[in-house]
């Protein structure tokens, strides 16, 4: 009697949480797996596998070779879980013998085969892309073996220290190619403003210069209708000479306020070789 109450008790069996236990009747797997709960195991059946169905994960690092012939370390990691539904487990249990390592196996052969036609930049900057697209390729393999891919991560590439350097001193080049031109490029804005701030002094000055002729000419002419005005007798070449006598008075007037110009003055008849020599005798 007590044995028998022995067996009986051993043949009651608690499925843990997130667990499953395949079981089989001489040597025949039954359709539905074992929950969590308390379950009693009937004579002529036992366990035959217990399922986790909790998330797991794989992390690797393959060696691969890239399109421009460069040999690198990348680390990968793969999460998956086994489907959750009876067909699920029982494909996980009986369809291939180790699932988990088959799929690890088809996803480095793939991350290989996709890398090998990527340059090292292009590796760098697609990443996502890769991880998408083996999971896209390796989701429905997968599921016949009742195994579910949460995800798929390609951690940063590791390449060899040369290749590190040579990949250093590249961007550098390039940083310093791109400051050359920045640098270029703020000298020719400069000097396009210096020049267009010259060209506009240049203008002003000129339209200055015009308009202080304009104004003396205008001078010259209302002082010449006032004087042939108020003087009917005089000729224009005495008014004019006049006009000449005041501006030479002026002129003194002026050097003998700044007392700091020299004034020479030109007899209206001398030609312009005795004014020369006369300029050069000043100097001597």
């Amino acid at each position: 009697m007590a044995v028998a109450l022995v067996f009986l008790v051993r043949r009651f069996r608690v499925v843990p949480g997130r667990h499953a236990f395949v079981i089989e009747r001489l040597g025949v797997p039954q359709d539905r797996p074992l929950r969590s709960g308390l379950h009693f195991i009937w004579p002529l059946c036992r366990i035959a596998r217990q399922v986790s169905l909790m998330q797991s994960q794989v992390e690797k690092i393959s060696d691969v070779k890239t399109r421009d012939d460069a040999f690198i370390r990348i680390q990968w990691v793969l999460r998956y879980a086994v489907n959750d539904t009876p067909e699920g487990i029982m494909a996980y249990a009986y369809k291939v013998e180790e699932p988990v390592k088959r799929l690890v196996f088809k996803v480095e052969n793939e991350i290989r085969q996709i890398i090998s036609g990527m340059t090292m930049d292009e590796l760098y900057r697609q990443r996502d892309t890769i991880a998408e697209q083996v999971m896209s390729d390796q989701e429905d393999d997968a599921q016949e073996s009742g195994v579910k891919i949460h995800g798929v991560t390609i951690e940063q590439p590791m390449p060899p220290e040369q290749v590190q350097v040579a990949m250093n001193n590249k961007l550098a080049a390039i940083a310093r190619k791109e400051a050359a031109e920045a640098e270029a490029e703020a000298e020719r804005v400069r000097r396009v403003g210096i020049a267009r701030a010259e060209a506009e002094s240049k203008r002003l000055q000129g339209e200055g210069i015009a308009n202080e002729r304009k104004a003396i000419a205008e001078g010259f002419r209302d002082a010449m209708q006032k004087l042939q005005e108020g003087l009917p007798e005089a000729s224009s070449q005495e008014i004019l000479a006049l006009l000449l006598s005041v501006n030479e008075n002026d002129m003194v007037t002026t050097a003998s306020q700044t007392g700091k110009a020299t004034v020479i003055f030109v007899p209206r008849s001398m030609d312009y070789a005795t004014a020369q020599a006369a300029m050069r005798e000043v100097r001597t």
